[in-house]
């Protein structure tokens, strides 16, 4: 009797540690509309004060701001999971950081995993006109600190999530403000007259391997560098007259650098996400087509052990809805598939009608939680494979390094190279002494880059 009395007690108290908080406020409650609603966009004011609110409400959730943006706005990513992993953080992120690094045995590394939490980054409208994700990022954050299904407690349990509701907070408001400006006139839903990134614009998803901008260095050094995820799912959005929704596998080239566990896995979470996205009856899903896998600006985690995910979800004109599209109008070419016809990595093609910014959260909401889900229920393959990546790249041994001469004709520019090799966590060591490598004689003050290391 003893002992069924502390089971009970003991499932209380795990039932409770994921109970819902009643207080925590509704998307609708705090912007005065629903996410995706047609012809309204969130200041990032009121996105923060959102994000600020949920850890008030709920212990499922932290908020911190990582620093300024370029023009002086708060730079944000929310932290969710259980109540006692978010007490644990340093616990967990200690074993991620000691898996990253390749260097433990397999029996030290086995004995992490089954304790390790899988990590996924999700980040959102690093693009400003790709408005929908933001709004995603918000209903989907409210559905984690308050829902209590079992994919739901399953995520919780298994995995740190990390959530970035805009990678370009200044472009948010730069795009809303030029939207409501023009509600009711001929540039109704058209792009903003300046750059919605101060310095680089559209470019600004292209800067993951200089690390020139303030969103990028707090990006990689908060979380990214941090964390050491092994999924980011960064969430795009394309034109109006193709499919609904790209997700992976990628086309080819894919770049022989990436590690080939990685790339299986990429495909196989994009795959699945596709799944789940079509089995809620959503239709246009189009994957192995768009986008190959040679982006190395792009894609800062492949190169760090851990997968990148992609989606482009349809547009419609900022939030303004497209109305009555027909068949004809739909493109007839797309890189690797057809918009017009079905295909092997086109199934169910959509062929027009009416598209919101609804649709786009609608199915970034599933695409998300099926990207998580899939963390959680394979938590211990995908920390297992995170390991072998690094440990694979710590014995690369051909070619066996680099050499920077310490006489350099421009030193300014060596000093620049290697910080940002540095900022990107390439180890770098510097000769004590002259030596001889390659049949050529080397100063002392010259810097080795061996390539055994976890991001050779």
């Amino acid at each position: 009797m003893l002992n069924s009395t502390l089971r009970l007690a003991a499932t209380a108290a795990m039932l409770a540690s994921f109970a819902p908080a009643a207080t925590v406020p509704t998307p609708e409650s705090w912007f005065g509309h629903r996410m995706g609603a047609d012809r309204q966009l969130v200041p990032w004011n009121k996105v923060v004060s959102y994000f600020e609110a949920l850890p008030k409400a709920s212990d499922r959730i932290r908020v911190e701001t990582l620093g300024p943006t370029t023009m002086g706005r708060p730079f944000i990513a929310a932290t969710i999971a259980a109540p006692e992993t978010l007490r644990n953080l340093g616990k967990y992120r200690e074993i991620q950081q000691r898996l990253a690094s390749g260097r433990l045995s397999q029996a030290e590394a086995e004995k992490l995993i089954p304790e390790g939490k899988t990590v996924v980054l999700i980040t959102c409208s690093i693009h400003s006109t790709e408005v929908a994700s933001t709004m995603s990022a918000i209903e989907f954050a409210y559905n984690m600190v308050t829902k209590d299904t079992p994919k739901v407690r399953a995520i919780l349990a298994n995995t740190i999530f990390l959530l970035v509701p805009s990678l370009n907070p200044d472009g948010v408001d730069i795009v809303r403000d030029w939207y409501v400006k023009t509600l009711g006139t001929k540039f109704e839903g058209t792009g903003p007259p300046e750059l919605y990134h101060k310095y680089v614009g559209h470019d600004n998803n292209r800067d993951w391997y200089i690390f020139s901008q303030a969103e990028t260095r707090h990006t990689i050094s908060k979380l990214h560098n941090v964390w050491h995820p092994q999924i980011v799912y960064d969430v795009h959005q394309q034109g109006a007259y193709a499919s609904r929704m790209f997700l992976p596998p990628w086309l080819d080239p894919v770049d022989p650098n990436v590690d080939p566990i990685i790339m299986q896995l990429s495909n196989a979470i994009g795959l699945t996400m596709a799944s789940d996205l079509t089995a809620t009856g959503r239709t246009g899903v189009t994957v192995n087509s768009l986008y190959d896998f040679w982006t190395p600006a792009r894609h800062y985690q492949s190169y760090h052990g851990g997968m990148r995910i992609l989606s482009e979800s349809a547009s419609v004109k900022l939030a303004t809805p497209i109305l009555g599209v027909k068949p004809s109008e739909i493109s007839r070419q797309g890189l690797g598939y057809n918009p017009q016809e079905r295909s092997w990595n086109y199934l169910e093609p959509w062929l027009g009608g009416d598209w919101h910014v609804r649709d786009i959260v609608d199915d970034q909401l599933v695409t998300m939680e099926s990207c998580l889900y899939q963390a959680a229920f394979r938590r211990e393959d995908m920390l297992r494979a995170f390991y072998k990546v690094g440990q694979r790249a710590a014995s690369r041994t051909s070619p066996w390094a680099f050499v920077i001469p310490a006489t350099q004709r421009d030193p300014g520019a060596t000093k620049v190279m290697l910080d940002t090799l540095s900022f990107g966590q390439v180890e770098i060591q510097k000769a004590s002494a002259p030596f001889t490598a390659g049949g050529k004689q080397y100063e002392a003050g010259s810097h080795v880059i061996r390539m055994q290391q976890p991001y050779s």
